[in-house]
């Protein structure tokens, strides 16, 4: 046999180990009772690093490397509003042509609790979290991130009853075409390096875009009715990043040392603690107080602010009834005839102007108390 012959034979030899110690776990999650495809489930060995997020059709792909696995291991596959389910290792049915339906339980909405409070009915709106204010310092994803993974921030409060309003947080790099996030909220759990239950109780995950123009991202919080009463985590779990590049996303970070971060690589993977540490992530909220501090608060607040006021047009053309909403406070106006608006606002403010049939625009407030601005059509 000459030397080329017994070369070849070694790799044909060599090529089942691989295929059986390298392979491809694939399939469509769906409802068990609906067949309908389930998006991002989460999908993954717990702790290992291993893990995956279903695409918008139930899709998913896990690489499982055997000769790093026991075949007592356990997939998981976890969403709101329907019953775990985990297979092992030996259980698992690889195919390479076809996506063997994965069908999930439904599981009984859990109906948000009561929210009772001994405050008066006097409601004042507070921010809370944290914010960078020019400080050259970062949080990031990069090419070792997962789908599933997350990156969190433990936001500290006054205890006491309050809704989630708004999340903002600043985008500093996307070199990607668009990102797809989940954002997750969870309590403060039994230990540290461990969050706890998941605060969105309405089985309807909060997703964002974060597009290549993306400076300021400004989530709506308000279909979820999310209350606290104490310290909480805000989570950003990436989902899906469009087009070609890898995820090299950098948001912007806080220099606040009094709290602590977390991140995991994937999908149902360990936790790690990064201490003294902060996202810039901040959250306007709506809390309820005695009616005479809250008075004085709001009074205050307002001597502060000054009338941010300017005119709104479409192609040179005044607009009228367009909403503006200064998203810090919650105070809404709308444009007159004219396309005059005029709102109350101090530098940092974050204002928003929408309409039907206009792309909404979001601006972050600085020193100029006059500012036109001119729509664009969706």
């Amino acid at each position: 046999m000459s030397y080329q012959t017994a070369f070849f034979t070694s790799i044909v030899a060599l090529i089942p180990a691989l295929v059986f110690c390298q392979q491809d776990y694939k399939g469509k999650v769906v409802d068990s009772e609906t067949k309908e495809p389930l998006p991002y489930v989460n999908i993954g060995i717990f702790g290992k690093g291993i893990g995956t997020v279903s695409d918008e059709e139930g899709i998913f792909h896990l690489p499982i490397d055997q000769a790093q696995l026991t075949t007592t291991d356990i997939v998981q596959f976890s969403s709101m509003g329907y019953k775990t389910i985990e297979k092992t290792i030996s259980d698992l049915r690889f195919v390479y042509n076809d996506y063997p339906e994965i069908p999930m339980e439904p599981k009984n909405l859990e109906l948000n609790e009561i929210v009772v409070t001994n405050k008066g009915g006097f409601k004042v709106n507070d921010i809370v979290g944290y914010q960078n204010y020019g400080e050259s310092t970062y949080g990031y994803w990069k090419d070792n991130i997962a789908l599933g993974g997350e990156l969190a921030t433990k936001i500290k409060l006054k205890k006491g009853v309050r809704k989630l309003n708004t999340l903002f947080f600043e985008v500093y790099s996307n070199p990607s075409d668009s990102v797809l996030i989940r954002v997750n909220l969870y309590d403060l759990g039994k230990s540290k390096d461990n969050p706890g239950k998941n605060l969105n109780s309405t089985n309807s995950n909060i997703l964002h875009t974060i597009y290549p123009q993306t400076k300021l991202a400004i989530v709506d919080l308000e279909p979820y009715s999310i209350y606290v009463k104490d310290d909480f985590i805000v989570s950003l779990e990436l989902l899906k990043v469009y087009g070609e590049k890898p995820i090299g996303l950098i948001l912007k970070a806080s220099s606040e040392k009094g709290t602590y971060s977390l991140r995991k690589s994937a999908s149902l993977g360990k936790w790690e603690v990064i201490p003294q540490s902060a996202m810039a992530y901040h959250l306007n909220t709506t809390y309820f107080s005695d009616k005479k501090k809250a008075e004085s608060k709001v009074v205050k607040a307002q001597k502060s602010k000054q009338n941010i006021s300017g005119f709104i047009f479409f192609a040179r053309r005044p607009l009228n009834n367009i909403k503006v909403t200064n998203r810090t406070t919650n105070q809404e106006t709308y444009s007159n005839e004219k396309g005059r608006y005029q709102i109350l606002g101090e530098k940092d403010d974050i204002i928003s102007f929408e309409a039907k049939g206009y792309k909404k625009m979001t601006i972050k407030l600085l020193e100029k108390n006059s500012i036109n601005i001119n729509l664009i059509r969706e």
